[in-house]
């Protein structure tokens, strides 16, 4: 066996077929096809750790392949050429018992010699009939029809009608190719497709009752269930109620009980049934304690039909370095448990992300004006499981455990999926590494409500482990940028979890297709103490990042539904004018103030220059997107803000300043890089919108080069690339080495709040 990063290497090198077989290869669902048939047995690697998908397959080992798809029972008898010592021998003499494999006249297997895509379509078409009637044959329109050898025709004819086999694209069979693994896999895997081979025993089960009052019973699907029990003696869980919500591409079936006497409950439990479009399902167990004991429960999920499991653990490849940062503190959150892949064999059955156990308490502010600003104060993160297998029922059950604290909020979250998350274990390898290093930056603390994140000290009510549900980490750029490179299960899930987040976030609005505006519910109090803002308000260059996102995503995704996200957004920034929330700078030039209060407060706040570039560029690829004059009026009216505002800009020792007040006084520190980004990236989006280059821009980019270069701040090569192309490359010449590489926009700068404009 190999990683599949093997699988990529033999692609990228070898697959250059011009059948639409080979051309499926170049896709990455290649991957996923051959990881499927590794985990049902029919394909292995060489015991060199290649699979070597770019060569020929000979006959022998073809029927094997169908053999081990179909699992036919042994045969008692080969042919002349394939002997009882022949490492094929009993594959081969399986597939002669079943009629597969019929040898010549002479009684030879042939079984070494290369397997053509007639043989391939008899094979196949023999292969189909052991498993039922398929009759139906298609009028072949191949070019090269008439090169299909007489005992093929027929077969070609059935495969083509059921789509096992397809031409290339100038509409050729190419009968005496010699096929190869890579085609030989896409072919196998289309005939497991068909005949439903790869779901094992899906058959509905009955979903069996509540054993007694101390749990429930949640059913999933027609063949999977959980169970929630309390585990303490005496505390019975009561049915209340069940709501849906439809969010885009998820639904959401909520289960309500009483925990304790339904008279005079000690609080509620609810089970949350996030139901993707793809069949993967998410489940949020949240317990609310009221009472003054401490108790404990489970999360029980049994796998029907599996006989073994493997767990893929994140701490397998390291630990996080919780360590203190000046503005957030220390975050106690890590990631989650890992996968648990369910088997019967070798095949994967289901495949469950297990969670951890979050345990935190509500804390809430309220304001004279009726405003309240909310989070959760974080008490721990626990990680309790045990898994069970019974070979003799053909059953693995697993129970993440949690502790139902007094007084506290207690949550969990799985992912369940009768397919693997990740097709390739690299790809699985590389995200867990990447969560452990960058476990700040991505989510762990998933609930049906939405993601819950560390938040900056300065919070009002203000607690150290103070934890919210951030707008900047609602939205899932980072898991889109992942999902567009290698197309993993896994990272579909949590984009399309991320739609819905944002959708409960906003009681509906995306679903509803309103305006997506959303607040942020916890107060600043540097905010509060500078401009008396408190929550709710709206961040705009956390809302831009949002819209991006969704629009993203209906690009990706092909979401009709969230079309126009961007410009809804677009519309908002127009508005701002109209609604007071700016600094005027001149007669005709503005800045949107970075945030504006939506509740009872509408303190007007300071206007970043960060913010104000990001602003502008957004209306400026809107109007590339629709040529809507107000969305060009409203960027050069910042444009000109911006402009107006130099060179007040500029420090003494020539970095810039991070913000301007509504008096026009400036002030903050800048970042290290990201503005310097902004503004050579918006000289280039005046050039794609005809709009000449600002003269002023430049004296801002050379002045914060010369300052970085001079105080030996590192350039991030997107900008060096960038400096050089703009005609900057003299100022960083003597510090970095000059390239003619043009700049990759992938590898541009973030920082936690750009990660959605991916």
């Amino acid at each position: 066996m190999t990683g599949l990063a093997v699988i990529v290497l033999f692609f990228m090198l070898s697959i250059q077929s011009s059948t639409s077989t080979a051309r499926a290869a170049s896709s990455p669902s290649l991957m996923e096809q051959v990881q499927a048939l590794m985990d049902a047995g029919v394909m292995e690697g060489y015991h060199d750790g290649t699979l070597r998908l770019d060569s020929s397959v000979t006959r022998g080992q073809f029927v094997a392949f169908l053999v081990r798809a179909l699992d036919l029972p042994s045969g008692d008898s080969g042919f002349k050429d394939v002997g009882p010592g022949s490492s094929l021998y009993k594959d081969i003499s399986a597939a002669k018992k079943a009629g597969l494999l019929l040898g010549n006249a002479e009684g030879y297997a042939l079984a070494n010699d290369p397997v053509t895509r007639s043989d391939v379509a008899v094979m196949l078409d023999r292969a189909m009939q052991l498993k039922g009637e398929y009759p139906t044959k298609a009028a072949l329109t191949y070019k090269d029809a008439a090169d299909v050898t007489r005992y093929a025709y027929e077969s070609v004819q059935r495969m083509t009608h059921y789509g096992l086999i397809k031409g290339t694209a100038d509409n050729y069979f190419l009968p005496k190719k010699i096929a190869t693994r890579g085609e030989s896999a896409v072919f196998v895997y289309r005939l497991m497709e068909k005949l439903d081979l790869f779901s094992g025993s899906k058959d509905p089960i009955t979903i069996p009752k509540p054993i007694d009052s101390s749990e429930v019973v949640v059913p999933v699907n027609d063949y999977q269930y959980i169970k929630v029990r309390m585990n303490t003696r005496g505390v019975p869980l009561t049915y209340d109620k069940r709501t849906i919500d439809a969010h885009i591409r998820s639904t959401d079936y909520h289960y309500y009980y009483h925990m304790g006497n339904a008279s005079k409950p000690l609080g509620s439990l609810r089970v949350t049934l996030r139901k993707l479009d793809n069949g993967d399902v998410f489940a949020f167990t949240k317990f609310i304690h009221n009472g003054n004991n401490t108790y404990s429960a489970s999360v029980i999920v049994p796998f029907q039909q599996s006989d073994n499991y493997s767990l893929a653990k994140y701490n397998t490849f390291g630990q996080v370095d919780q360590k203190h940062d000046d503005t957030f503190g220390v975050d106690k959150t890590s990631h989650p448990t890992g996968i648990l892949s369910a088997k019967k064999g070798n095949a994967v059955v289901n495949e469950m992300m297990i969670g951890k156990n979050y345990i935190s308490l509500h804390r809430q502010h309220n304001y004279p004006t009726g405003d309240k600003s909310v989070l959760r104060e974080l008490i721990e993160e626990r990680e309790s499981y045990q898994m069970y297998t019974d070979k003799a029922r053909n059953l693995v059950t697993t129970h993440v455990n949690v502790s139902v604290r007094s007084k506290a909020i207690s949550e969990n979250w799985i992912l369940l999926s009768d397919k693997r998350l990740f097709a390739n274990d690299n790809n699985r390898n590389d995200w867990f590494k990447r969560t452990i290093s960058q476990y700040t930056t991505i989510n762990n603390w998933l609930t049906a409500d939405g993601a819950y994140t560390k938040l900056p000290w300065s919070i009002e009510p203000g607690y150290k482990m103070g934890y919210g549900r951030n707008i900047t980490r609602l939205q899932g750029g980072v898991y889109l940028t992942a999902y567009t490179g290698n197309k993993e299960r896994y990272f579909y899930d949590l984009v399309i979890n991320a739609v819905a987040d944002l959708d409960v976030f906003s009681s509906g609005a995306i679903t509803a297709g309103k305006n997506p505006i959303f607040p942020t519910e916890y107060t600043s109090s540097l905010l509060k103490k500078t401009y008396g803002l408190t929550a709710p308000y709206v961040d705009t260059r956390l809302n831009e990042n949002a819209a991006l996102f969704l629009k993203n995503t209906s690009e990706s995704l092909s979401i009709r539904e969230l079309q126009g996200t961007n410009i809804r957004y677009a519309d908002y920034l127009v508005k701002q004018k109209s609604l007071g929330n700016i600094i005027p700078i001149t007669a005709s030039s503005y800045l949107i103030a970075d945030y504006y209060g939506i509740g009872n407060n509408h303190a007007k706040t300071h206007a970043s220059l960060n913010h104000a570039l990001g602003e502008m560029r957004f209306l400026l690829e809107t109007y590339k997107q629709t040529n809507h004059p107000a969305y060009l009026k409203t960027a050069r009216e910042i444009k000109a803000g911006i402009e107006a505002l130099h060179p007040k800009w500029i420090r003494s020792n020539g970095d810039l300043w991070y913000r301007v007040s509504p008096a026009k006084a400036f002030g903050g520190d800048d970042y290290p890089h990201l503005t310097l980004a902004d503004l050579l990236l918006s000289q280039n989006i005046f050039a794609e919108t005809g709009i000449p280059r600002s003269i002023i821009f430049d004296e801002m980019i050379r002045s914060k080069t010369k300052y970085m270069v001079n105080n030996k701040v590192p350039i991030p090569a997107f900008i060096v690339q960038l400096l050089r192309e703009q005609g900057f490359g003299s100022l960083i010449n003597s510090t970095y080495q000059s390239s003619t590489n043009k700049a990759d926009i992938e590898k541009r700068p973030k920082d936690s709040l750009d990660l959605l404009a991916e």
